[in-house]
């Protein structure tokens, strides 16, 4: 057995608490779980969109889905850095979570039976979008929305992965305003209050 410290991939930030306690505390709001991703397109241009947030991985990471067939997908696997801002309004908190992303489908394994289980806890409208044409191209004739309920996940409903290697909470109801910042360094997470 191996006594080497664990990674800051193998530690539950302290972050991720205060987080879980802020989502806790806004659970009865359902767009508290709407979160603004900006990733890059292949011009280095900004590209950004509301994604539902749908739960937590092992070491924090943030896992949302996605349409495999999305241009963002294709922006991740041209450049892998991005950033999630989140505000919760009833409390005027806001989150900056920045780090690598990944995007997960029917081809990775490790992601599995996670990928199953985000599909499961899915609505029936959710997971008709997964069947409907490819996002983002010319609507050529009107999409049939009824669709089957499925079992499964079809070949296009994927994982967007997002991995922290930074974090940062703006208070902006206390006064003055707090202002804490984590990163992750080799041997775990620092905290640092900054100037709001």
């Amino acid at each position: 057995m191996s006594s080497r410290p664990p990674t800051p991939a193998e530690i539950v930030p302290a972050w991720r608490h205060v987080l879980s306690a802020d989502l806790a505390a806004h659970a009865q709001h359902p767009a508290a779980s709407f979160v603004q991703l900006a990733t890059l397109d292949v011009d280095g241009f900004p590209a950004n969109r509301t994604l539902t947030f749908r739960r937590f991985g092992q070491a924090g990471e943030l896992v949302f889905t996605t349409d495999l067939r999305s241009q963002k997908c294709e922006q991740i696997t041209h450049d892998a850095k991005a950033e999630a801002c989140w505000y919760f309004a009833n409390a005027r908190v806001q989150w900056r979570l920045r780090g690598r992303v990944s995007v997960a489908g029917a081809r990775s394994r490790k992601c599995q039976a996670l990928r199953a289980e985000v599909w499961a806890r899915l609505s029936d409208s959710s997971r008709q979008r997964f069947l409907w044409p490819a996002p983002g191209l010319p609507l050529c004739e009107p999409m049939n929305l009824a669709s089957p309920r499925l079992a499964t996940p079809p070949a296009s409903f994927g994982l967007l992965i997002l991995l922290p290697q930074r974090a940062e909470r703006l208070d902006l109801r206390a006064a003055p305003n707090r202002h804490l910042s984590w990163s992750a360094t080799r041997s775990g997470w620092r905290m640092t209050e900054l100037n709001p």
